[in-house]
């Protein structure tokens, strides 16, 4: 199908709602008389006070603290995601609620909640001046500056995953297993390609190619500029945790005890590699080297191409962030590692408590952001 030629549709622009209003509207407050009534949950402080910061343990990784930003969150509603987008962080707190904050001193700059208390949000994205929110049944679009609703697209199907943007198109898998590409402009369905199962885990892309794989094992790729299936093959069980992408391969560890690499061309294997537990840990690709996880060889690096085990650190387990000075920086939900990437001896690690999630941005020497259980977000940049 080609895509209309259709003026841009925009809804009606509605104001961001400050965390005044949003305390009024939402929450149990106090009987203060006058201003905006306090929420009787944690204070700043005491938020602030559960994310300890030990100062000289940064320092041996090549980092300081830099700020300690407060996002709105509701009472009863934890972090769900922050992300970083140029000059903003975006927070989403469980009850839907979106903070933007300024990334070179983290105050708060707009607030805005999209939709109401029961809508399971997917994803987000930022494009120049527009931040994109995903629901299950809706692509919302911000103003980055003002946080006013711009437009809200709807998905002819629930989205279960994250969307990725081609062009004017937003791509998203549905729970009902249908890679399907939204044309935003005219708010309508341009293509899609049902898959047996669901897609419990995002869709990657590999350059102008979108691939994934549902719970039963479909694997497929999509051209999204010729809207045909480039290819789709089978492994016996669905991803374990979060795929990966090269320019031309997607990597996926899958819950039937393999790491697999397919080719973006036509969704052959490229290559396994056959552990003895399900793979719960995502792969993370960079410069020509796959790192995963592995129950029986702890991290473990892999030739990109090959599938050719590089070296394997057999103590050391987590998800690669980043690196820094040269080393990789490892997180294991406990202990932030510095890793050798040429033989995996670990280097030194620091503690790290009460951490929900935690990014690196860019992935080389980039500024690392931490959220909180309790929705903070500490920002660390180069030392």
């Amino acid at each position: 199908m080609t895509r209309p030629e259709v003026p841009l549709m925009r809804s009606t622009r509605l104001p961001a709602l400050s965390a005044c209003s949003i305390a009024l509207a939402g929450l149990v407050i106090s009987t203060a008389a006058t201003g905006c009534a306090k929420p009787k949950g944690l204070t700043a402080d005491e938020r602030g006070d559960r994310l300890p910061i030990v100062h000289s343990d940064w320092r041996k990784l090549g980092y300081r603290w830099d700020w300690n930003a407060f996002p709105v969150l509701l009472i009863g509603e934890g972090p769900l995601r922050a992300e970083p987008h140029g000059d903003l962080v975006v927070f989403q707190e469980t009850g839907g609620t979106i903070t933007a904050i300024d990334d070179q001193v983290g105050s708060t700059i707009w607030t805005n909640k999209p939709a109401g208390d029961l809508t399971k949000f997917t994803g987000m994205d930022r494009r120049e001046n527009t931040v994109f929110v995903s629901s299950e049944s809706e692509l919302f679009s911000l103003d980055a500056q003002t946080g006013e609703l711009v437009r809200r697209n709807s998905y002819e199907k629930l989205a279960a995953t994250d969307f990725i943007l081609f062009g004017t198109d937003a791509v998203t898998g549905s729970a009902s297993g249908e890679v399907m590409g939204t044309y935003m402009p005219a708010d309508i369905k341009l293509w899609g390609h049902d898959m047996p199962g669901t897609f419990e885990h995002d869709l990657v892309a590999m350059g102008p190619i979108v691939g994934g794989v549902t719970t039963t094992g479909r694997v497929v790729c999509v051209n999204t500029q010729t809207q045909r299936q480039t290819g789709q093959n089978d492994i016996f069980k669905g991803p374990g945790a979060a795929l990966a992408s090269s320019d031309d391969k997607m990597f996926v560890a899958s819950l039937d005890q393999t790491l697999y690499a397919f080719r973006a061309e036509d969704s052959r294997l490229a290559w396994k590699h056959l552990t003895p537990s399900p793979i719960t840990e995502p792969p993370v690709f960079h410069e020509g080297v796959v790192y995963c996880s592995l129950a029986d060889t702890g991290l473990t690096a892999f030739d990109a191409d090959t599938g050719k085990v590089l070296w394997t650190s057999e103590d050391q387990f987590g998800r690669v962030i980043g690196l820094r000075n040269g080393r990789l920086m490892v997180f294991d939900g406990k202990y932030l590692v510095a890793v050798e990437p040429q033989r995996g001896n670990v280097l030194d690690k620091i503690s790290l408590s009460n951490v929900h999630s935690i990014t690196m941005d860019p992935f080389v020497d980039g500024d690392i952001y931490l959220t909180s259980r309790e929705g903070v977000v500490a920002k660390f940049v180069a030392d």
